[in-house]
């Protein structure tokens, strides 16, 4: 009798585990799905708020160490000089005429097979 009230006992526990399984399955799809909507609603609520904005972009940037750079940004129709370092970033210069994003970057692209031929015989072993 003991061992059938042992048994019994245990297929009570089994069908009580799965139901807090399912429970917990269910609740963690539940956080999911809100998850899912609340980043969904964040989405259409930022998009809208972007549209009436200014577009900022980098036309060009300079390398003038390991940390330091120059940033040359448009910001609707002005056009500003920034100087990034690790202790921030500051304003240098608003520039009073454009400067054409081509410029930019034909000078900021280096032809490295013409660097080679041009020091091809200087120092580099042959």
């Amino acid at each position: 009798m003991a061992s059938s009230a042992h048994a019994d006992a245990l297929e009570g526990g089994g069908h009580a585990a799965a139901g807090y399984l399912s429970q917990l399955i269910g609740g963690l799809a539940l956080v999911i799905v809100a998850i899912l909507v609340f980043a969904w609603f964040l989405r259409r609520l930022s998009g809208g708020a972007t549209q009436g904005r200014q577009v900022i972009d980098v036309l060009a940037v300079k390398p003038l160490g390991m940390r330091e750079r120059l940033v040359l940004v448009q910001v609707g129709g002005d056009q500003i000089l920034l100087a990034m370092t690790p202790a921030g970033i500051r304003h240098l210069h608003t520039l009073t005429q454009a400067v054409d994003p081509g410029l930019c970057a034909e000078s900021a692209t280096v032809d490295f097979a013409a660097l080679l031929r041009r020091f091809g015989g200087k120092g580099l072993g042959g």
